[in-house]
Parts: C-alpha cells; structure tokens; sequence
C-alpha cells in the first residue's frame, strides 16, 4: 500500500493570471490532503472519502462517465486523463483519509487542507490521485524529478480543465506537485515552473472569511470581461502582470527584502479590488476580504490580499515571526478563522507503507 500526500497552495502574486496566459508566483502551503492506495486487478476504481464529502463511488475503467461521483469526480477526471494518455491502470482502491489518520503514519503532525477556501483543495486532491495512479501504474516510487511533476502537475490540470471542464488555470496543479514557491510561466501548456529559494522564512496567516465563493460564476464574469477587453480589467492585468515580475525579481536575490514583498502584496491587492473588483464590494458576492485584510495591516502586517478567485474564500497576511499570533488573533475578532501556516519545500509525496489490509 502507498501513502500520498500532497498541500494546498496560496497565491502570492497574480492571482487570475495563469487562465490570462501570463505569470504567477504562488507557494504550497503546510496544510495537506491525505490518501491511501493499493492496486487492485479487477478493472474497477474504488474511492472512499468522509462526511461532509461524497463517501464512495465504485466504476469500471470502461465506459464510465467522469461528470459523475460528486465530490470524487475529480478523481473520475484523473482516471479518464491518464487512461487518454495511455497509462496502464488495472484497478485501484483509494482512500482519502484526515490528518490525525496521517499523522499516525508520518509520526509528524498534519495538517488538514480546508476545503473550498481558496486553498486549491481540488487541485490537491486531483494532483495526489496523480501522482497514486501513476505510482501504481508504472512501479516507479521516485516522483520528485521535474519531468514526473510535471507530468503529474499535466495530468492533474488536464482532469480539470479538459473533462470536468472548470474554467482553471495551471498554478494550483504544479504547486501542488512541485512545493515551495514558484514563478510559473502560464503562456504554454505545459506550463513552466521555476522554482525560487529566498533563503528568509515568509510567515503567513490565512484568514478564512468563513463566507462561500462562486468562483464559476466569478470566472465567468472576469473572462466575459477580457473578451470584451474591458479597460479597467485590462489595466488590472497589466498592472499584476508587472506586480507579478517585480516580484520575481525581489524573491530571486538570496535575501529578499520582506518589507518590499509586503508593499507588493499591498500593491497587487490594491488592483484586485479597484480593478478586478473581486474584494469586499465584488457585485458576484460582496463579502469581508477586505475587512479581514485591514484589520491585519491594521494591527501591523507587512503585506495583505486575498487568494484565490475572490468573492469570498480566504486572504493572507504577511508577517514577521513574531507577530503571527498577534494577526491571527486579529483576523479571528474581525470575524474569519485564522490558520497560522509556512511555505513547505515539500510538494506531492509518495511512501510504501505496511498494511495488511484496505482499511475502511
């Protein structure tokens, strides 16, 4: 039986940009989804989850439908994208488990990827099934070389945005697979992952508006935008886009100024919500981003923004080492839930475990 693991994402920069075709720096973040998985020969996938998600779905390799299976149709979608590009999967059993069930295994304490928060949570479970089916499929356990996360970080996008049809781009895959912070060059597919090592430790909350995102419907509109290339969008892109470069480049030098990374993230905020218009005041889903992100700079974060697509979800506030309580217990009185979290090296993870059974 293997262990998969794989973590969730924070966009630092550039939010949008990797469906616009431009750039993006994001980074994984220490909070992971966590799945067991063993071959079967039996031509069927077997996928077991926990409440409040769909707990099971069973299906053939043939003839299945990948819209199916509620919540685990991603998992559907990564079976079909490998099965397409001629992967030899004879069957498999897959369980997701949570994290006090991993860190039984890891002998390390885990953390569980909140779901639907802007985390990338989809791209984590489907880069995580990737990297299992492949694994299982192949017999090779070493997936830390580029071209195998690269291929993983293809997959997993390919299930998204090519069968389920979800209106993504490709940063959330390839941070999930890769880990750390990356700058990714969204101009191709494959995307082009670099791969940036500041040697100062970023210290990050994440707070949760505790308030649903419709990013569909928030995709639709930003997209309707472009294609109309409406002017303020169109100044927002560009101004992101630039935002995105300079940071590139502060973030390249052995010691970046963290100062300076703050005052972009403020900066990239600043065109997010005056000219994407997805903060607090979007007209999709008004919601508490910007409440959330002034109290922390309020209290002293270097830098705030939100992450993800906006209208709702989560923001995130850099601060130093020892203001990170401080700012969480800000964000959490303003009204959101706070996760105090770092930027891990480590991205999709696979290990051979010891089981005599498929546990249920």
């Amino acid at each position: 039986m293997i262990f998969v693991s794989a973590p969730g994402r924070i966009a630092l920069f550039g939010e949008h940009m990797d469906w616009l075709k431009r750039a993006v720096i994001a980074a994984a973040i220490d909070m992971r989804t966590f799945l067991l998985a063993e071959e079967n020969t039996t031509r069927k996938v077997v996928v077991k989850s926990y409440k409040p998600f769909t707990v099971y779905d069973e299906y053939p390799l043939e003839g299945f439908d990948p819209n199916r299976g509620g919540d685990l149709r991603y998992i559907r979608a990564v079976v079909k994208a490998m099965l397409n590009k001629g992967y030899n999967i004879k069957g498999a059993k897959l369980e997701f488990i949570k994290a006090k069930q991993a860190s039984r295994i890891t002998r390390r304490k885990e953390l569980d990827l909140p779901v639907k928060k802007g985390l990338s949570s989809s791209a984590a479970i489907s880069v995580a099934c990737a990297a299992a089916l492949y694994t299982l499929a192949t017999g090779r356990y070493k997936i830390d070389t580029y071209d195998v996360l690269r291929e993983l970080s293809d997959i997993a996008y390919i299930a998204e945005r090519k069968i389920l049809g979800i209106n993504c781009g490709q940063m959330d895959q390839y941070t999930s697979a890769f880990g750390s912070i990356l700058y990714i060059d969204c101009s191709k597919e494959p995307a082009k992952p670099i791969q940036l090592n500041p040697k100062i430790e970023l210290n990050i909350v994440i707070g949760d508006t505790r308030q649903k995102k419709d990013t569909p419907r928030i995709l639709e509109w930003l997209g309707k935008r472009y294609r109309e290339r409406e002017q303020l969008f169109m100044e927002g892109l560009e101004a992101i886009a630039e935002i995105v470069e300079e940071a590139r480049r502060e973030l390249s030098k052995e010691k970046p100024n963290i100062y300076k990374i703050g005052e972009l993230m403020n900066q990239n905020q600043y065109y997010l919500k005056n000219y994407f218009r997805i903060s607090g005041d979007c007209p999709i889903s008004q919601n508490n981003l910007d409440k959330l992100i002034e109290a922390a700079l309020d209290a002293g974060a270097l830098g705030a923004k939100l992450t993800g697509s906006g209208g709702g979800g989560a923001m995130i506030a850099l601060t130093t080492f020892e203001e990170r309580e401080k700012i969480a217990k800000v964000i959490e009185a303003a009204g959101g839930k706070s996760y105090i979290t770092k930027i891990t090296k480590k991205g999709v993870a696979v290990n051979v475990i010891q089981c005599l059974r498929y546990p249920h």
